[in-house]
């Protein structure tokens, strides 16, 4: 039998800024450096709702989809450089966005990126369509091409001693 070579050049933690954002980030900073690989920071602007602002912007109101997103980009990276990057340390890390629904987008990251191992923060079903179409979390585990860590929320972390 052949054995499995593994090789995890490449991490990737999917945050969407939410409490949970910050226990994902710290398993896929803890493997990206356990493991030396480069550690990808991904967050998706969910597209749905945006067509709204095309209609407000086609009858005259100064609402752009386009200027949405940049500024809604400007403000989450400002976010991520503020709360994550300065803790990266040596680890190679980069910001990726995507606009789109969520669970696509991040599969695209993971096919164009070449992603190794990916990290989600798992909430559990918390509503009927959760439960009736599937998190974005269920989505990518069902169909990555790569493997896929899921994390609880914060009360599953365990502090130092």
């Amino acid at each position: 039998m052949d054995l499995c070579q593994v090789e995890v050049k490449r991490v990737m933690a999917a945050l969407d800024l939410s409490s949970f954002s910050e226990t994902c980030f710290t398993y896929a900073l803890t493997l990206a450096r356990s493991l030396n690989a480069e550690l990808l920071l991904v967050n998706v602007i969910n597209d749905r709702g945006l067509e709204s602002l095309d209609r407000l912007s086609g009858e005259g109101f100064g609402v752009s989809r386009d200027k949405f997103i940049e500024a809604s980009q400007a403000e989450r990276l400002a976010q991520i450089e503020k709360e994550y990057l300065p803790r990266v340390g040596e680890v190679r890390a980069r910001v990726v966005f995507r606009v789109g629904l969520p669970y696509e987008q991040l599969l695209r990251v993971i096919e164009k990126e070449k992603v190794d191992m990916a990290v989600l923060a798992t909430r559990g079903r918390s509503n009927l369509a959760g439960v009736l179409f599937g998190t974005t979390a269920e989505k990518v585990f069902r169909r990555a091409t790569c493997t896929v860590v899921s994390v609880r929320g914060p009360e599953h972390c365990r502090l130092p001693q």
